[in-house]
């Protein structure tokens, strides 16, 4: 998978830790407030801060006060959970608003290194996307680092000069036992004169959202991490708010969706004649990097129509095989991880061996990381030796 097809509003994150550019974006529904008026004639001092209320309508919305002792959960403290979880289909017509993305997930060293992030060491992945406006100025820039084995992490920080409009491809919703829909709660924390809003608890997705020096800036954080590492985050950039000057339009990776008939010698070499054994070419897509190829994945099918693929028949047939062929130029640690080494030291043993295990086998050839999913292991292995030969 290209690690770079950004990944969405970073509320659900796969396994891969990427989203398509060309996601459809769900326009956010801007709810019109009601005025909030003072409620309480008094403070009460807690120990994590004063809690002052607010009356929003009828509702009674706590207000806490930061302090040095504040602890990571009072972020949180009043956002409820435990109904379960629907969701359903963005709308489909819904507009991206940005012209263009352009990628710096290469330069996480210098931004360390010049303090623009913080080191996480333990979240060996890492990606930066920018997005530009029609006229080529900055709209929004999203940091995220990720884990995956026995520990799982999915943190971003995205911010903008105003409100960002987050992609989506579901809208999750929280429901009851009857499938009642659950407002979601939220907790608002008022920190040096800034109101930070939180949404989402410890067991849940969950965001911080606050605007700060002239910039709008949403934390997120999936089911898998704490409150503390939230609040970490949080901190941070609250001592190093963003330089929107360091990501210039013109100096950033630049990543296209193409035509295979536009670029037939893309990975050539590095993708089997699946023609010439009988295969046709269902979905598929193939990235360039700044003009040179950077990633593919295509679906090869044997026995079947395309119209059987096309209307899902052909999952309840017999004597059909597909090959899922992956290709990645800059495969992460995990890839390599689990990489069998070149191609040219390939047995078909090993190969029966991983795909009875995993369903899939990987390999590097030419520098480049090649990933294959098939359950029918004969056809794999031929795939394997026409490359060879």
């Amino acid at each position: 998978m290209s690690k770079d097809r950004v990944i969405d509003s970073l509320g659900r994150i796969d396994d891969d830790m990427v989203q398509s550019v060309d996601a459809l974006r769900r326009k956010k529904k801007r709810t019109v407030w009601k005025r909030w008026v003072a409620a309480a004639a008094c403070l009460c001092l807690l120990a994590m801060g004063t809690m002052l209320f607010l009356t929003h309508g009828n509702d009674k919305t706590p207000v806490l006060t930061w302090s040095e002792s504040f602890r990571a959960e009072n972020y949180f403290k009043y956002n409820a959970g435990g109904g379960d979880m629907a969701s359903s289909k963005s709308i489909a017509d819904s507009e991206i608003a940005y012209a263009a993305s352009r990628y710096f997930s290469d330069e996480r060293s210098r931004m360390e290194t010049g303090g623009v992030i913080p080191e996480m060491p333990e979240h060996p992945l890492f990606f930066c996307v920018a997005h530009y406006n029609e006229d080529g100025t900055l709209y929004s820039v999203t940091f995220s680092w990720h884990q995956r084995g026995e520990s799982y992490s999915d943190l971003s920080i995205t911010a903008g000069y105003q409100e960002v409009e987050q992609i989506q491809d579901c809208i999750a919703v929280e429901v009851d036992k009857d499938g009642n829909i659950i407002p979601p709660s939220v907790t608002v924390t008022e920190r040096d004169g800034i109101r930070i809003t939180a949404y989402g608890n410890e067991k849940s997705s969950k965001t911080i959202t606050f605007r700060k020096d002239s910039a709008w800036y949403q934390i997120a954080g999936s089911g898998w991490d704490s409150c503390s590492a939230m609040a970490e985050l949080l901190d941070w950039v609250w001592e190093h708010p963003i330089d929107f000057e360091m990501f210039p339009m013109d100096k950033g990776s630049e990543i296209t969706n193409v035509s295979l008939e536009d670029y037939p010698d893309a990975f050539v070499g590095q993708i089997p004649d699946f023609e010439g054994i009988g295969y046709f070419l269902g979905e598929y897509y193939l990235q360039l990097k700044d003009g040179e190829p950077y990633a593919f994945e295509g679906h090869y099918y044997k026995g079947v129509t395309p119209e059987q693929v096309e209307d899902g028949s052909c999952y309840g047939m017999e004597g059909w095989t597909e090959i899922h062929w992956c290709i990645d130029a800059q495969p992460d640690c995990y890839d390599l991880q689990d990489c069998m080494g070149d191609i040219s030291e390939l047995t078909q043993d090993q190969v029966i061996k991983a795909l009875t295990e995993t369903g899939s086998f990987s390999f590097m050839m030419n520098d480049v990381f090649i990933k294959v999913y098939c359950k029918d292991a004969a056809e794999a292995w031929k795939t394997v030796e026409i490359l060879k030969s």
